[in-house]
């Protein structure tokens, strides 16, 4: 009875002795990782000063660094740098159908009748002249007696509006019968590929000495 009585003395010791070990240990371990979670911060407060005044001097330097180049360069450079990105073509954005129409200059005529336009020969049959200047329908006029040669294709010349759709109803007839055309007066020749051409062989022709 005795050895049994001392063995679970000693059993119960020793299990005192391994449950204040692990409260110990588990105090060390607790105690650390608060210690180093605190560590951690009080590096990373006194880090994040340092890396904002380092950029502050990288960014003051660059500023500094690109005074002095433009103060280094000459009359000449500048004017190189200012004009050589000047026919640079910037991205437009896409406009809508109904922003086009409210911005087209056929809109801002405003009543079409009487006003003068440029338009272009697109088709030649005889002396009829198909031209086409920007509206639904194309109109056809006679070719006149004057310079009447350098009404060719691709030809601008200018237009007096008449009507923008030739356009009438039979008798008894509810809707219009249109003949898919403007009526318009031819007024001038603007410029014709024929007279561009003559002016090109007068110019290259040599002198006679």
């Amino acid at each position: 009875m005795n050895k049994i009585r001392c063995l679970e003395r000693t059993l119960m010791h020793l299990r005192s002795l391994g449950v204040l070990r692990a409260s110990s240990s588990s105090m060390r371990y607790f105690s650390t990782s608060k210690d180093s979670e605190e560590q951690s911060k009080d590096s990373l407060s006194s880090v994040e000063p340092n890396i904002k005044k380092e950029s502050t001097i990288q960014v003051n330097e660059n500023a500094e660094a690109t005074q002095e180049s433009q103060a280094k360069l000459s009359g000449f450079a500048r004017s190189y740098e200012k004009f050589s990105h000047i026919n640079d073509k910037q991205p437009e954005t896409p406009q809508t159908f109904v922003s086009l129409i409210r911005n087209s200059k056929f809109v801002d005529l405003g009543d079409p009748e009487g006003k003068v336009v440029t338009g272009q020969i697109y088709h030649v049959v005889g002396d009829d002249l198909y031209i086409d200047f920007g509206w639904k329908f194309y109109c056809v006029c006679q070719r006149p007696v004057k310079n009447g040669q350098y009404y060719v294709r691709e030809s601008k010349v200018r237009l007096r509006i008449k009507d923008l759709e030739l356009s009438s109803k039979f008798l008894g007839a509810e809707t219009d019968v249109t003949l898919l055309e403007a009526d318009c007066t031819l007024i001038g020749l603007i410029s014709s590929p024929l007279q561009i051409a003559e002016q090109k062989m007068a110019i290259t022709r040599p002198t006679r000495t």
